[in-house]
């Protein structure tokens, strides 16, 4: 048995004579310690909250974070000081357990929205481990911050301030009591589903799969709305929003039964198989090339089991295998024999390797338990299966209850500032009175009797009321300061009607919740990244991939990618724009995905490649080598990039032969070719255009007959004229001369004058701009120099772009270091050619602008929807 607690006294050997020993039953002690022990793990380490999706190490780490201002807009800290903050005040365990909880929400192929923003080496896909926790720095991330740790849900998080009362979510003691904690997070979206997570407990494990963002969100939305009118979701387009996981690692998910299977049960096997592809290597033979595996399959770990399975023979047809990943991507090569079947291999890869695994779901949850009315209760908790349906609804009625305590707690700050203003209107009113009040009283608290007792020219006031009326400085005694609290009391009450309809009307508050998820969605949802096909279907690239709008960029160094338009949000004139590639970028279009992009190189040989064979990368991304995606040699750069509508330019669509494609050389000329020329693109490319030698492409666009031409130079000075005063010709022959070309003087831009755009945007250098009417740029002959179409404001500048621009176009302005500015072409001042323009993007010091694009009218509209 063990000794009883003795009672304190100053002799503790006298007090433990004093008791004799309890005897135990040691099975009765082994089952009470074991329970005491599973139930701790099971509820306060190893499985996620319901509604948060978080598990306690995790909603510590980011409440640590945000306690010590770790904000996604301040500068990184060490993770040991974070490590530190959480041992310290909120986790008693080890130091590894937090560290690892911190990397794994820094890992983009673990989680599909990041919680935490990593700066150094946070592992690999490979299963490379983490650099040590006093090497590496974190900060939140934008979602985190924004949907987990909202200053409205969670409160102020100022140093010193008190934080023994939540507004959405309760605070708890810590484990020595001199710290605040939350007993849960108040998430704006159902983290469980978009993050899913892993673990094991005594005699129980969870496994819930990652899903995208924005179909969460429309899941959710869904629930929501069905739920404000007091109906059942609908099943079917409960699926349809949320069709099936979306892993971070890409990757494909093989039919819809295991899913269907884990949505209604919450258990099920989902079939996942890495993304491959067959292609010719340099050897000459065939191979099988996988871009993308299952999720949590190590990259390391399948080339060595397929090497043991090649050289048992177990796998045949396999000549070689290699790992040729790199920063770009990842490429695991898998050689095959001249007589193997690709299709067989394939088959026998997806057997006999974790290049196709099954993801065993399954969704348990902490939840509070419920008695037999429905009541929860949050004190007695226990770990449950959801299906999705009950998980969205978990994470619905959480919602909604924080919200409803929010607007609780507001109108209470509302309610009292009010009654603050009324009295202090009501003291302005009468300031005589009040003021000769407090002159006659003796002292400050006199004072405040006095105006709490009234007289007979001042009604009686509330203490709180006659306490703000005494703080009052002579200033607040003006009548601007009255119309100040005039129009205070009013917002107030409109605040108040707001907040007491969300206090008393359920519907009300479901839209806060539907308002919420939209912002949600359009702040952070990302493209699909896991495709979900039928086993015996095969699909086509095109059929796979959404026909998305997206920026296609070419930087120095012969790299591009493609990114999606919504990383660059419009923004007003002089923003400072957000950065689009590491390196220096050189080309800019905005497509659709499924167009084909016209490239020409400075050699003058086109060639033709769809915009989703374009690797799509992040704004940050430095891209993929133009050689893996186009037959051109590492010296040859790409000088001419055009988006082209698929069925335009293979002769199928309506207009097709009223195209062309005009080419500007860095000589000065220019020709016109039928863009029908161009519809047997091959890989070994086209001849766009002959050069003399010495001559090279410097632009190149597409127009119409009923267009005009703008080319301008460095200087500033640009010449327009009709495109029908360039001769067509056919592919492979030389230009005429485009313009007068002055010997310190360079080309910079050529634009297309279609006749629906009223004016040319000119940009230069240093970040200054303006809208020219078009007419001020009369058709002049070819051979002419021009005229000035802009005066520069500060030494050293130049023109770095023209484009041709309505009232209701936007623009993305591109600089030296990648840096873009979307924003409204309307937005910039329309001016004279002697003008010398305004500021429309503020570069830093050491940057400079460098191109200028417009977004399609498509675009735009899509966007605005």
């Amino acid at each position: 048995g063990r000794p009883a607690l003795a009672a304190a006294t100053a002799d503790p050997e006298e007090a433990a004579k004093e008791l004799p020993p309890v005897p135990v039953e040691l099975e009765a002690e082994m089952e009470d310690a074991f329970m005491k022990y599973a139930l701790s793990t099971i509820l306060g380490r190893a499985l996620p909250d319901a509604r948060d999706g978080l598990k306690p190490v995790h909603r510590r780490i980011l409440f640590g974070m945000r306690g010590l201002g770790l904000q996604p807009n301040t500068p990184y800290r060490k993770c040991a000081r974070v490590v530190g903050e959480v041992l310290g005040k909120f986790h008693p365990h080890g130091d590894g357990s937090v560290y690892d909880a911190l990397v794994r929400m820094a890992q983009d192929f673990v989680m599909s929205s990041r919680l935490v923003d990593g700066h150094g080496n946070f592992g690999s896909v490979d299963n490379d481990p983490p650099a040590a926790m006093r090497y590496t720095e974190a900060r939140l991330t934008k979602f985190a911050a924004a949907a987990l740790l909202n200053s409205s849900d969670l409160g102020k998080a100022d140093p010193g301030a008190p934080r023994n009362g939540g507004v959405s979510v309760d605070l708890l003691e810590n484990f020595d009591g001199s710290e605040w904690e939350p007993d849960v997070l108040p998430a704006r979206a159902p983290v469980l589903l978009i993050n899913g997570a892993a673990g094991i407990a005594v005699g129980m494990a969870t496994s819930i799969p990652p899903h995208n963002l924005g179909e969460v969100c429309d899941a959710a939305l869904l629930a929501a709305r069905a739920a404000r009118k007091n109906e059942p979701v609908d099943a079917d387009a409960l699926l349809k929003a949320l069709p099936a996981p979306d892993f971070p690692t890409g990757g494909l998910i093989i039919g819809a039964t295991g899913v269907a299977r884990a949505y209604a049960s919450g258990s099920g096997s989902i079939v996942v198989r890495g993304k491959t592809s067959v292609e010719k290597v340099r050897s000459g033979r065939m191979a099988i090339i996988a871009t993308e595996l299952p999720y949590q399959v190590c990259k390391s770990d399948l080339l060595e089991k397929t090497a043991e399975a090649v050289n048992a023979k177990r796998l045949t047809g396999i000549a070689d295998l290699r790992d040729e990943s790199d920063r770009d991507g990842m490429r695991v090569v898998y050689e095959l024999k001249r007589d193997a079947n690709p299709s067989v291999v394939l088959s026998n890869l997806f057997k006999s390797t974790r290049l196709q695994t099954s993801f065993a779901a399954n969704m348990v949850a902490v939840d509070a338990i419920r008695d037999e009315h429905g009541v929860e209760d949050p004190e007695k908790k226990a770990p449950v299966r959801l299906t999705l349906r009950s998980a969205l609804d978990r994470w619905l009625r959480f919602r909604f209850d924080c919200v409803r305590r929010r607007s609780a707690h507001e109108e209470r700050r509302a309610a009292a500032r009010l009654h603050i203003v009324e009295g202090l209107l009501l003291a302005q009113a009468n300031a005589d009175a009040v003021v000769a009040l407090i002159r006659a009283a003796d002292a400050p608290d006199d004072a405040r009797q006095k105006l709490i007792d009234g007289s007979p020219g001042l009604k009686p006031l509330s203490e709180d009321q006659a306490r703000a009326v005494l703080a009052l400085t002579l200033s607040r005694l003006t009548s601007l300061a009255a119309g100040e609290l005039a129009a205070e009391e009013t917002d107030l009450q409109t605040n108040l009607e707001r907040l007491r309809s969300q206090l008393s009307d359920d519907a009300v508050v479901y839209d806060v919740i539907i308002d919420e998820l939209q912002d949600v969605k359009k702040r952070f949802a990302t493209p699909r990244r896991t495709q979900l096909i039928e086993e015996e279907q095969e699909f086509s690239e095109e059929d796979v991939v959404e026909n998305d709008r997206s920026a296609v960029l070419v930087s120095r160094g012969n790299y591009v990618k493609r990114t999606s338009l919504k990383e660059f949000a419009a923004q007003g004139r002089g923003g400072r724009g957000r950065r689009a590639a590491p390196l220096a970028v050189e080309h800019l279009v905005t497509c659709r995905d499924h167009d084909t992009l016209l490239c020409i190189s400075d050699a003058g040989v086109a060639y033709g490649v769809r915009a989703f064979h374009v690797p799509a990368a992040s704004r940050l991304a430095k891209g993929a080598p133009v050689p893996q995606i186009l037959p051109v040699d590492q010296e040859r750069t790409i000088q001419g990039l055009l988006a082209v509508d698929t069925a335009t330019l293979n002769g199928d669509a309506e207009g097709a032969d009223e195209s062309y494609v005009v080419v500007l050389t860095k000589r000065g000329l220019i020709k016109r070719t039928k863009l029908s020329a161009f519809s047997g693109l091959s890989a070994r490319g086209l001849i766009a255009v002959r050069l003399s030698e010495g001559d090279a492409v410097h632009s190149a666009a597409l127009c119409t007959l009923a267009d005009s031409l703008v080319i301008a130079t460095a200087s500033g000075r640009a010449v327009r004229y009709d495109v029908t005063d360039v001769k067509e010709t056919s592919r492979a022959t030389r230009g005429v001369k485009g313009l007068s070309l002055k010997d310190d003087d360079e080309l910079v831009a050529m634009d297309v004058v279609p006749p629906s755009k009223s004016h040319v945007l000119l940009l230069t250098q240093k970040g200054y701009g303006k809208r020219v009417p078009v007419d001020e740029l009369k058709a002049r002959s070819r051979t002419s120099a021009g005229v000035q179409a802009i005066k520069f404001r500060a030494a050293g500048d130049a023109l770095v772009g023209v484009r041709a621009v309505s009232d209701g176009d936007e623009v993305l302005m591109i600089t030296d270091a990648g840096v873009v500015v979307r924003q409204a072409a309307s937005g910039v001042t329309a001016q004279s050619r002697t003008a010398t323009g305004v500021r429309v993007q503020a570069a830093a010091a050491d940057d400079a602008c460098a191109f200028l694009s417009v977004v399609p009218p498509d675009v735009k509209l899509d966007d605005a929807e």
